[in-house]
C-alpha cells in the first residue's frame, strides 16, 4: 500500500491561503489496484496450460489401463471357454479309446476275439 501525504484546506472558508499555519498534514492511506504485467500474465497462461496438458494426459492413460483390462477380461473368458472345450474333447478321448466301447464296436463289425491273436501294447501318455 502506498502512503501519500497531502494538506487540507481548514473547513473555515475565511481562512487566508496565504498564510501555511492554517494547512494541516494529515496522512492518508489509499489503495492502488495493482494490474499484472504481460509477462506475469504469460507465465500464468503457460502454467494452466500445462496443467491442462497434464490432466489430458492422465485422462488418456486411464481410459487406455480400462480399455487394456476390458480386453484382458475378454481373452481371459475365451481362454476358459477353450480350457472347458479342451477337457470336454478329453474325456470324449478316455470315453472312445476304453476296451469296451472298442470291443463293441469290433463285435458290430463282425470280428470275433481270439486270444492267440490279441496283443497287449502299453499306452505311454504324452501329458
Amino acid at each position: 500500500m502506498a502512503v501519500e501525504k497531502y494538506r487540507v484546506l481548514p473547513n473555515t472558508k475565511t481562512a487566508d491561503r496565504n498564510h501555511p499555519d492554517t494547512y494541516t498534514e494529515e496522512t492518508r492511506k489509499t489503495r492502488k489496484v495493482v494490474g499484472i504485467k504481460r509477462f506475469e500474465m504469460g507465465v500464468y497462461l503457460i502454467l494452466l496450460f500445462m496443467i491442462a496438458l497434464c490432466a489430458f494426459y492422465v485422462l488418456s492413460l486411464k481410459m487406455e489401463a480400462y480399455q487394456l483390462q476390458s480386453e484382458i477380461v475378454s481373452l481371459e473368458s475365451d481362454i476358459a471357454t477353450t480350457e472347458s472345450e479342451i477337457h470336454e474333447l478329453n474325456t470324449e478321448v478316455t470315453d472312445l479309446r476304453s476296451y469296451d466301447r472298442i470291443y463293441e464296436k469290433a463285435n458290430d463289425l463282425g470280428l470275433d476275439l481270439d486270444n492267440s491273436n490279441v496283443k497287449v501294447v502299453e499306452n505311454y501318455d504324452q501329458n
